[in-house]
């Protein structure tokens, strides 16, 4: 069997085809109504490999589910009938590992599951720890941060990183910690963006059976998860201002106490704190705390985005492609290379990933072309957001002279998915000469469900 997957959707008639056609593409396949029905799987001690998941549901929903997880190790597809830009970002931001547009058909999706598969079995090396991506890049920006990581490691001192989503915070972080004393315990993330406001201090201070509704066991918390080690709490900024006061005093005593105990526990844990907003305005604005602040600018360190180190990105591309190449090895063209510097990579190094992945999907050889690439990052959710809109994507190579057509993403103003799928369909249609095979190859979806998309938004094709 190639892995294990489970189904989270309330359309009855979609769970029972979609299981039906990966079971016989050899996955183990099972299914969840709600997304109350999928919290029970992904708490097991081996959860699914890949969870394909429906944003639009009753009660929690895709979105509320992937908030949950804190520490699930699962990857998730999220798909949608129903889908804006922002939600697609949303989940990105929440960890998801790809998103797509219903209808999808199962030998499209497949591949797709299968790098989720070998990504899932492939974040740990072979001493069982968690892989970690070297710091790539020849940019003055990558110099400074290797830098401040063989400095700030070993000081064991609160380290705050600011930065865009996507630039790699969490792998920054990691370095931070194996750089330290510390490198041999625990290394715990938590990411304040998954996890509902009511829950922060249980998840982070942990909390006795009975505290509150819904508490039927004790909880250890991710402060004691991390003793002797390091915690890293992302989008530091979603933290409430009474739980940031509790912070505060964990950071100060080195004491905490969990929700529902009249005890307080001593904790040895190291701190990096990680947020892509400007703090300080923050503190302004009275959502964030003064002091906090103050007491998380012991080492801090701003990521810059990767449009502002262009010389990283090709070689970033090319180390996730070795990574991306379980079955098959990839490589870019000069004029992939230069589509990927014309962009701006709004989602940063997630997006680059992102891209690619579906690049190495699409590619009918082991050569990823300019075309090819342009029509990934065409794709790209990000592309279609405020900072996507900048971009400059030449839809073929600069001339000698400098000048380029019109840029191939972004040129929408519409945060509608159904909107940005017309005109991205509109445009590999006109590249494809007006040929259907061709265009559904390219965007992969199968002919009838390119031809179903053209009559709906009375698009004429040969």
């Amino acid at each position: 069997m190639k892995g294990s997957v489970l189904i989270v959707d309330d359309d009855r008639t979609f769970r029972f085809a979609m299981s039906k056609a990966l079971r016989r593409l050899n996955f183990t396949v099972e299914e969840a109504e709600s997304a109350e029905a999928a919290l029970s799987p992904l708490a097991r001690s081996t959860p699914p490999d890949v969870v394909l998941l429906d944003l639009r549901m009753s009660g929690m929903g895709g979105l509320g589910l992937l908030r949950q997880r804190v520490t699930a190790r699962s990857r998730f597809v999220v798909l949608t009938g129903h889908g804006t830009v922002q939600a697609a970002v949303e989940a990105m931001k929440l960890g998801a590992f790809s998103f797509l547009e219903k209808p999808v058909d199962a030998e499209v999706l497949a591949p797709l599951l299968e790098q989720a598969i070998s990504d899932k079995r492939g974040a740990r090396g072979a001493d069982g720890r968690d892989y970690v991506p070297p710091l790539i890049g020849p940019s003055g920006e990558m110099e400074a941060v290797r830098k401040f990581v063989e400095r700030a490691g070993p000081s064991d001192e609160t380290v705050a990183l600011y930065g865009e989503t996507g630039s790699g915070k969490e792998v920054v972080a990691r370095h931070i910690h194996l750089a330290s004393k510390r490198e041999n315990g625990p290394f715990v993330p938590f990411n304040g963006a998954a996890v509902a406001r009511e829950l922060f201090e249980s998840e982070l201070f942990g909390h006795r059976r009975g505290a509150f509704t819904g508490a039927t066991e004790d909880h250890l918390g991710l402060f004691r998860e991390a003793h002797g080690g390091t915690l890293f709490i992302d989008e530091l900024a979603e933290l409430p201002l009474d739980s940031q006061a509790k912070l505060l005093r964990a950071l100060e005593t080195r004491m905490i106490r969990p929700v529902g105990e009249k005890r307080e526990f001593a904790v040895d844990v190291r701190i990096i704190a990680a947020t892509n907003r400007d703090l300080w305005s923050e503190v302004q604005a009275g959502r964030f705390r003064e002091d906090l602040f103050f007491r998380l600018q012991v080492l801090p360190i701003v990521l810059a985005p990767l449009r502002k180190r262009a010389a990283d990105i090709v070689p970033i591309a090319q180390h996730l492609l070795q990574r991306l190449g379980a079955s098959a090895r990839h490589e870019l063209s000069a004029e992939a290379c230069q589509a990927l510097n014309a962009y701006r990579w709004p989602g940063n190094v997630r997006e680059l990933l992102n891209v690619l992945r579906r690049a190495t999907l699409f590619a009918e050889g082991p050569v990823l072309d300019g075309e090819l690439v342009r029509r990934m990052i065409a794709a790209s959710v990000f592309a279609h957001t405020d900072a996507g809109r900048l971009s400059t994507l030449p839809s073929a190579p600069p001339t000698a002279g400098g000048a380029s057509t019109p840029p191939a993403a972004g040129s929408t103003g519409s945060s509608n998915l159904a909107e940005v799928e017309r005109s991205h369909i509109e445009r590999v249609l006109g590249e494809m000469g007006g040929n259907i095979t061709r265009a559904a190859t390219a965007l992969g979806i199968d002919r009838r469900t390119l031809q179903r998309k053209l009559k709906g938004y009375g698009i004429e094709a040969d």
